[in-house]
């Protein structure tokens, strides 16, 4: 299937989510009548209890949009990692969603341009991106919002572990607290949890005590989770436990300049960065990963491998298995001895 280029794939999208999917939802939901069709779309995704209940429901009634989700040939797509028509997955849409409803929350509360890196909202946008992705976050933006993008850096893919307000807010509070105190390198301090999330506990109430946060402990948690993802598994095929258990730990090794030269060019997901991390490892194994992708790594031949990729068009939209598929190809182009399983 050829590309379909962005601004031409994000217009179709925002129409169809404007006019056939507004139309489907106020359909399903009689309340939706007393709101206009044609201010639906903008009433929605600039109300995060909206946004988060019309996303829920399509979980829930996916059959309601079977006619819209369908691939370049007219067949119904029932897999959120296969793409449309548009040339897009639910998955993409899915975290394209989210990414506006945030920006226009950190437009508000923060001021100038999310799609401004310098301003103060663009600067926290740029930071989270890249890990706004599922509809369970559409609830956590403003806690977000209390984040700085020097914290987002930090907790990199282990701010997809804090999935409660409650959470989001306990970060927030503990580095604000600690900015004077150098907490050591690698540990994101928590004093406390907020007085609302002890409310909510349902366990027996204790007195909060510090907590350290062992960045290194929730990413390896992170990629745990994201090796276990049912579209992951399935593009990647069977996995043992002592497999993944390797995978984690290597994942957590990789180094700066995989995430700024091979990850940030082209736009992976962390599902799609797992797929293409173990899909390297498995061909090149644990020391060759390591020296390559590692810290520090090796720059050039990181550069050279995503040059690779950028010419066969992979990129955020790009599905897991094909994704295995030209893996194995541009490693094998760069001069690489596939090998079978991990070492």
């Amino acid at each position: 299937m050829a590309e379909i280029d962005h601004n031409q794939a994000v217009r179709e999208i925002t129409q169809t989510l404007r006019g056939p999917v507004a139309a489907v939802f106020r359909k399903l939901v009689p309340a939706f009548q007393d709101i206009k069709a044609e201010d639906f779309y903008d009433q929605v995704i600039a109300n995060a209890e909206l946004l988060h209940g019309c996303l829920l429901i399509f979980r829930k009634r996916r059959d309601a949009f079977a006619a819209l989700l369908v691939d370049a040939d007219g067949r119904t797509v029932n897999d959120d990692f296969v793409r449309l028509r548009c040339g897009r997955t639910v998955h993409d849409i899915t975290a394209m969603i989210v990414r506006t409803h945030a920006k226009q929350h950190f437009r508000k509360t923060l001021g100038g341009d999310p799609n401004d890196p310098k301003s103060k909202s663009g600067k926290l946008y740029s930071a989270m991106n890249e890990y706004l992705i599922h509809e369970w976050q559409v609830p956590l933006t403003t806690a977000y919002a209390k984040l700085s993008a020097e914290t987002v850096a930090t907790l990199g893919p282990a701010l997809m572990d804090l999935k409660t307000v409650a959470a989001v807010e306990a970060v927030a509070t503990a580095v604000a607290g600690a900015v004077a105190t150098a907490p050591s390198a690698g540990k994101v301090p928590v004093t406390q949890v907020t007085s609302q999330a002890a409310a909510n506990d349902s366990g027996p109430k204790k007195a909060a005590e510090p907590v350290m946060v062992e960045i290194d402990q929730r990413e390896a948690d992170f990629w745990w989770e994201t090796l276990n993802d049912p579209n992951v598994r399935s593009a990647l095929g069977r996995m043992t436990e002592t497999e993944m258990r390797e995978l984690t730990a290597a994942f957590c090794a990789v180094g700066d300049t995989t995430r700024s030269e091979l990850l940030k060019p082209l736009g992976f997901s962390l599902y799609q960065a797992a797929v293409v991390f173990t899909t390297l490892y498995r061909a090149q194994g644990r020391a060759a990963f390591g020296m390559m992708f590692g810290k520090p790594g090796n720059p050039a031949a990181v550069k050279d491998f995503t040059k690779r990729l950028q010419v066969k068009n992979v990129g955020s939209r790009t599905d897991m298995k094909t994704l295995v598929t030209v893996t194995e190809g541009a490693l094998q182009g760069a001069g690489r001895t596939a090998r079978t399983g991990t070492r």
